[in-house]
């Protein structure tokens, strides 16, 4: 009797231990689930923190090409328009032909890519090979334009004006009988895209509409 007793004594205990083992190895494997989606979260941080960094520098990159574009947009203007006071620009004595010490061009190239840059710019070694060029040391760009009339065909554009965009001509408002109203021909408009090129190899473009 005395060893039934002690018998279902350890069955007992034996049961007893049983589920503690079971649960210890739950617990390991939950604790090594958690692990591994921390991982995956604290490297999917990483990633977004490092995408954030490159967008925000790309964005300044972007902002700081701004002012050095300025720049070739008022050498541009400076070239199109005799009264323009800048020294240093030679103005393009006729509009109607093409100059290209002056990267002007008499009529639009046709030469666009779906963002609008004419096909000369694209390229970094056929933009720099453009007579005309600019630097700035403080924000360490590179520069270069292209100016296109926007017309169809080089020549007057007074001959045929539906073939360019023009400004349209500037009539008289007077109605004093016997005067013939002021009546100015049509302005083309010109277009002066400009190419950046800055620190990181970024490269940016502007584009400005002249008339």
């Amino acid at each position: 009797m005395g060893s039934d007793v002690r018998a279902w004594q350890l069955t007992a205990c034996s049961n007893v231990e049983t589920p503690r083992k079971r649960q210890h190895g739950v617990v390991l494997f939950i604790a090594l689930i958690v692990m591994v989606a921390m991982s995956l979260a604290a490297i999917a941080l990483i990633r977004s923190v490092d995408t954030t960094n490159a967008v925000v520098g790309n964005l300044s990159f972007r902002i700081a090409s701004i002012l050095p574009g300025n720049l070739a947009v008022e050498q541009a203007a400076a070239a199109l328009f005799p009264d323009a006071d800048v020294a240093t620009v030679a103005h393009i004595p006729n509009k109607n032909a093409d100059l290209p010490a002056q990267n002007y061009f008499a009529s639009w190239q046709n030469t666009d890519d779906a963002r609008g840059v004419p096909a000369v710019l694209q390229k970094k070694s056929t933009a720099y090979a453009l007579a005309q060029t600019l630097s700035d040391a403080t924000t360490k760009t590179d520069m270069t334009y292209v100016i296109e009339r926007m017309c169809q065909n080089p020549g007057d554009p007074a001959l045929d004006a539906t073939k360019c965009d023009v400004l349209l001509p500037i009539a008289s408002p007077g109605t004093t009988i016997g005067d013939a109203q002021l009546a100015l021909p049509p302005v083309p408009f010109y277009r002066v895209t400009i190419r950046v090129d800055g620190p990181q190899n970024t490269a940016s473009f502007l584009q400005a509409m002249l008339k």
